[in-house]
C-alpha cells in the first residue's frame, strides 16, 4: 500500500544528481536534463563529491544557458550517500528523484516516473532494470543484483524486483529525515528499509539501462554487496515497523 500527499498540495520535482569524476558523460546529461519537459523538473541540484578530473569545469559549462533552474555544491569526497544527503539540506520541492550522472539510466524516463505521482497513484516510484544480454555488465553482476533483491525480499518480506537501481523518487522529507547510517551504495537499501519502517511501499517502473565498463567508471564489488547483506540484516534486527500503515 502506497503512502499519499494530500491532492491539493502543487507537487513539484528535484533531480538531485551525485556527481564523481564523470567527465566522460557530464555535458551529455546536461543536454538530456534540458531535453525534460518543463512541467516536470523545478530544479536539478548537481552535488559535485570532490571530483579530481575535469568534471566541474565541464559542468559550468553545459550549464551556460540551459533552461533548468539549478544549483552546484561542491564538497570533499564522502561517497553517494554523503552526496545526497549534502543535497537533501538544499532540497525546497514536495519531491526529490536520485539520477545517476553515469548515463547507464535514461534520464527521460523520469517523465514517466512524475506520470505516476501527478497522477496520484503513489509518492514513492522505484525503478527496476531488466538484465538482458544487451544490456547487462556480467553475468555475476545481474545474478548479485537479484541475489541482492531476492535477499532483502527474504529479510523484509516484501518485494522489491531491483533493490539496487539508483533511480529511487520519493517525497523530499523522506531523505532529509534518514539517518545515512550506511556508507557508499548503502543508501540503495536505507531508503526502502525506512520505507518499509512505516509500511509504505513503492510503485515499480520499469527503466532502460545501458551497463558501463569497469574502464568506464563502474566501481561496485563484491565488497560492496557484502556490505550491503550485512547491513540488511543488521537493520532488520535492530528495528521494528510502525503498528499502523502511514497516513502521511
Amino acid at each position: 500500500m502506497t503512502s499519499r500527499y494530500n491532492q491539493s498540495i502543487m507537487k513539484t520535482l528535484t533531480v538531485l544528481i551525485p556527481i564523481f569524476n564523470e567527465e566522460r558523460t557530464i555535458e551529455e546529461l546536461v543536454v538530456q536534463l534540458d531535453s525534460l519537459k518543463r512541467e516536470v523538473v523545478s530544479e536539478c541540484i548537481f552535488v559535485n563529491d570532490g571530483s579530481t578530473d575535469s568534471t566541474l569545469a565541464l559542468l559550468n559549462k553545459a550549464l551556460l544557458g540551459v533552461k533548468f533552474k539549478h544549483k552546484i555544491i561542491s564538497k570533499e569526497n564522502g561517497g553517494k550517500a554523503s552526496a545526497v544527503q549534502s543535497g537533501a539540506r538544499q532540497l525546497a520541492t514536495t519531491h526529490v528523484v536520485i539520477l545517476d550522472s553515469d548515463l547507464e539510466l535514461e534520464t527521460s524516463d523520469i517523465e514517466a516516473f512524475w506520470k505516476i505521482v501527478t497522477s496520484g497513484t503513489s509518492d514513492y516510484v522505484f525503478g527496476y532494470r531488466k538484465f538482458l544480454a544487451h544490456s547487462s555488465f556480467t553475468y555475476r553482476y545481474s545474478r548479485g543484483n537479484q541475489i541482492l533483491s531476492n535477499l532483502y525480499g527474504i529479510i523484509f518480506n516484501e518485494v522489491v524486483t531491483d533493490i539496487m537501481c539508483g533511480y529511487k523518487l520519493v517525497p523530499s522529507k523522506v531523505l532529509q529525515e534518514l539517518p545515512y547510517r550506511f556508507r557508499k551504495f548503502g543508501l540503495e537499501i536505507e531508503v526502502p528499509m525506512q520505507m518499509w519502517r512505516k509500511r509504505v511501499r513503492p510503485y515499480e517502473v520499469e527503466v532502460r539501462y545501458h551497463a558501463r565498463t569497469r574502464a568506464e567508471g563502474k566501481s561496485i564489488s563484491v565488497k560492496d554487496a557484502i556490505a550491503i547483506v550485512f547491513s540488511m540484516g543488521f537493520f532488520r534486527i535492530t528495528n521494528r515497523r510502525n503498528a499502523s500503515l502511514s497516513k502521511s
